[in-house]
């Protein structure tokens, strides 16, 4: 008994910090202290310039055989696939209005891998997982946004694919340029320049306070009523769906090393992106319902995270 109140104390020491500088971000908010404006420049930052330095910083310092397993790319795009095809299937045929569908289905697989995925990861393990963590984020974003683009537009019949803005959208990422250059120094093995290391590592220590605290702000609550059915769905999905098959994959099918199996589980158990909610204002799909679910996922995921990784210790 003494053991598993030690392994559950040890989690939440992990996940309640994390989750109590998002509810900072929310009294930030509610008290006036920031606008509407603040929190997109908060995102803004945190996704533009302090994400990127924290990517760069922490894939380069380690050689690209320490980091890249091909068995990795084949986990997450199996678990990815596998489990947005059961989503369409399941949603697909149902009575729900078009926008709507588009906008559940991806609330219901959009993760929040790097705002609230990599400070999880790097508490929990170390900055090597940190580092294999920036990967799969990179080798997953590009297929992210085709993904929610081809959806968004699929249920809302006004919007037209351009297959050029997807293709800016996904070359101009800062997560994937960053992952590049990263994987780019890592595989030459050079040393960046101490006064350029200088200014990333300071760059990329503000990021997780920062992208936390815009989370917290982001919260609106007024649309959550009229849509709890549907997520409660999105919420059971997303946080227990997608990892169990994550797992699963992982586990039995390639057969990944602990460390991977539970970085690739845990960034798949994270609660919806915010990026979802900008993209669905853009795209003219149900903002509102995205914007439920942002709140409801982050909120829940406290317990589900906790889950997980307590799972994923003794397993």
């Amino acid at each position: 008994m003494n053991i598993v109140l030690g392994l559950v104390v040890e989690v939440l020491v992990i996940t309640v910090p994390i989750f109590a500088v998002i509810g900072v971000g929310y009294l930030i908010r509610l008290k006036g202290i920031i606008g509407d404006k603040g929190v997109q420049g908060l995102n803004s930052i945190a996704y533009n310039i302090g994400l990127p330095a924290l990517v760069i910083l922490t894939v380069s310092q380690y050689s690209l055989t320490e980091i890249f397993d091909a068995r990795i790319l084949g986990v997450i795009y199996s678990a990815y696939f596998i489990y947005i095809a059961i989503l369409f299937l399941a949603v697909n045929f149902t009575a729900i209005p078009g926008k709507t569908k588009g906008a559940f289905l991806v609330s219901s697989f959009r993760c929040n891998m790097a705002f609230i995925g990599f400070p999880i990861i790097l508490s929990a393990y170390n900055s090597l997982a940190l580092a294999k963590a920036s990967l799969v984020v990179a080798f997953l974003m590009p297929l992210n946004i085709v993904v929610t683009v081809l959806l968004f537009k699929f249920y809302n019949k006004k919007e037209r694919i351009e297959a050029g803005r997807l293709l800016r959208e996904m070359a101009t990422d800062p997560l994937v340029i960053s992952a590049v250059l990263g994987i780019i120094i890592s595989y030459i093995n050079i040393d960046i320049p101490p006064v350029v290391s200088g200014v990333l590592d300071i760059l990329s220590s503000m990021v997780i306070g920062l992208a936390l605290l815009a989370i917290g702000a982001s919260f609106h609550f007024f649309h959550i009523k009229k849509n709890i059915k549907l997520l409660s769905l999105i919420s059971t999905a997303k946080l227990l769906v997608m990892p169990a098959i994550a797992f699963f994959v992982a586990e039995f099918v390639f057969g990944l090393q602990k460390v991977d199996r539970d970085i690739i589980v845990v960034l798949f158990s994270m609660p919806l992106a915010v990026a979802a909610y900008i993209m669905a204002k853009g795209y003219h799909s149900d903002s509102d319902m995205v914007s439920s679910a942002l709140i409801v996922t982050s909120i829940l995921s406290l317990v589900s995270i906790s889950l997980w990784l307590t799972l994923l210790r003794v397993i």
